[in-house]
């Protein structure tokens, strides 16, 4: 549950330093919603947290590939996004490079979640080591 909790709080920090911090600094108007791009990065961290903890309880062989194919679909779901809002990035292309800078962001943190569940060591000199 606390893991939980870690990824709402980031995406809260994230949001605030976007809207409040960056979006002011750099002079961008808000043409396109940033609470939007937050909650569906932070959304999919979420999706692939809860996904790659499940299956590193149950299917622990498939939990790795699991998480790429699902790391593949928010990519694929970020590009679609940023391609529905293509004329307000070309007006002002930093949103486009905020938005993947905020995607690589998400990503260190699901990634920096997920390689504890995923890093699990087989027991050496067993019988089946044998």
């Amino acid at each position: 549950m606390k893991h939980y909790l870690h990824i709402v709080l980031i995406a809260l920090m994230a949001f605030s330093v976007h809207k409040f911090i960056l979006l002011p600094q750099l002079n961008i108007e808000d043409t396109v919603p940033v609470i939007f791009q937050h909650v569906l990065l932070s959304g999919f961290v979420l999706l692939i947290y809860v996904v790659s903890e499940f299956m590193s309880k149950h299917f622990l062989a498939s939990a790795g590939f699991t998480v790429l194919g699902f790391i593949t679909l928010k990519m694929i779901l970020l590009v679609m996004f940023a391609n529905a809002y293509e004329v307000e990035m070309e007006k002002q292309p930093v949103i486009k490079y905020l938005l993947f800078g905020f995607y690589f962001f998400y990503l260190i943190v699901l990634l920096l979640k997920i390689v504890p569940l995923l890093n699990v060591e087989l027991p050496k000199n067993t019988n089946k080591d044998l």
